[in-house]
């Protein structure tokens, strides 16, 4: 006899449900990442649904024979006819559950293709960056061999001056042993000389070997000319190819150094998101940095001085902002209030070297048409140089959030530490 207390699971469905509906929720992460859909989340509710229909058929034959058995007693009766109700009603939750799940399985499927597409899309895009750095890879190599091949040009060279110079050295010692025969000679010819005063006979043939000693000499004089000449024009090729080798090599280190310095630009503008796929993003600004039409601007959270302000921004490689158009100045104002809705913001514009002279940090001059300076009715117009706060007056100029886009301009304390907006172009 099948009472209450062995069928709480069957009366209670809304527990039971909920606990499927849970464990079904924490096995979906499994499911997206597993390549396959599992079987399970379709096979389990049906074999659950078998065996509690296989308990309700049991169910109803044990009431029908209790009912031939004890039909007086209609208490108990009422009981397990409620208990059958309670099943029943089980049996319609489950097979809702079965519903549910069935449409879970069809979104776990959609889920899936959608999941391999994604998969093919990074695939493909990984395939193109690895070709990308194959390719980069190949010309630095070949930059490099062409280093290596000047390095052995250089090698070669310096080989050569080394003989160069070698020669010049046997040619020096030519010389001096030429310059050893001719005061031979010399000696010679004056003992000639001396016994041709002896010998009379003989003083022809002495001046005569004189004469060819003498050419002898010119003859030596000028192939040791000539050997210094052509030693000199060797010199100078071997000095105008050296040049030319450190001009070539100059050349690579620079193109070296300009390789070296886009890949920095590269990893600043176009940095890495994917360590694994070296997948990048391209940005025309700098983080933090807003693009509008052809320039880019960042606006700070922090509050410093207009010279502080100004300072931080030329680290940067821009400078505060000098407004040329009414578009500019609206983006400016909208966005400053965006990010703050009642704010003031440092801008390039100073009237330091002169009062009342306004220029911007550029140079140039502040046009009519280009001012947008705060006008309230009964307050009076910026800018006031007001000296109340600070006795040397306001000599810096600044936007206020709170104002209407081009009634906005105050000028106010240099002193004073407020937000500021940089530019600088692309």
């Amino acid at each position: 006899m099948f009472g209450p207390q062995r069928l709480s699971w069957i009366n209670n469905p809304t527990s039971n449900s909920e606990t499927s509906a849970k464990q079904q929720q924490d096995k979906s992460p499994d499911l997206l990442s597993s390549s396959k859909v599992s079987p399970c989340p379709c096979v389990c509710p049906l074999l659950g649904l078998s065996v509690l229909c296989l308990l309700l058929l049991a169910s109803s034959v044990a009431l029908s024979v209790l009912y031939n058995k004890e039909s007086d007693s209609r208490s108990e009766w009422k009981s397990l006819l409620s208990e059958n109700q309670n099943i029943s009603d089980s049996l319609l939750d489950v097979r809702t559950e079965n519903d549910e799940l069935r449409r879970d399985k069809v979104e776990l499927t959609e889920q899936r293709a959608r999941l391999l597409r994604q998969t093919e899309t990074l695939n493909r895009t990984a395939a193109r960056l690895v070709s990308a750095n194959l390719a980069l890879s190949l010309e630095s190599s070949q930059l490099t061999e062409q280093i290596l091949n000047l390095t052995s040009m250089n090698l070669q060279l310096s080989q050569e001056q080394e003989r160069l110079l070698q020669q010049a050295s046997e040619l020096q010692g030519q010389r001096l042993n030429t310059s050893q025969t001719i005061r031979n000679l010399l000696d010679s010819n004056r003992r000639s000389e001396e016994e041709n005063r002896r010998l009379a006979e003989v003083s022809s043939l002495l001046t005569d070997h004189n004469r060819q000693l003498q050419q002898r000499v010119a003859e030596l004089q000028q192939q040791r000319q000539n050997q210094s000449s052509e030693l000199s024009r060797e010199r100078q090729e071997a000095a105008e190819r050296e040049a030319r080798l450190t001009e070539q090599t100059d050349r690579l280190l620079q193109e070296v150094q300009e390789v070296k310095e886009a890949y920095r630009d590269l990893d600043l503008y176009c940095p890495q998101v994917h360590h694994t796929t070296r997948e990048r993003v391209c940005r025309k600004c700098p983080s933090s940095w807003t693009l509008f039409q052809s320039k880019c601007y960042y606006f700070s959270s922090r509050s410093l001085s207009w010279s502080s302000s100004r300072t931080w921004c030329q680290t940067q490689g821009g400078d505060l902002l000098v407004v040329n158009t009414e578009p500019e100045q609206r983006f400016v104002h909208e966005r400053g209030r965006a990010l703050e809705p009642s704010s003031r913001l440092w801008i390039g514009l100073t009237d330091a070297e002169e009062e009342g002279r306004w220029s911007w940090v550029d140079g140039s001059s502040l046009t009519e048409h280009g001012k947008y300076w705060l006008s309230r009715p009964g307050l009076g117009t910026e800018p006031d140089d007001w000296k109340q706060d600070d006795p040397s007056g306001e000599d810096c100029g600044h936007i206020d959030t709170s104002e209407k886009p081009l009634k906005s301009w105050m000028d106010g304390s240099c002193k004073k530490t407020y937000r500021w907006i940089c530019e600088k172009n692309l």
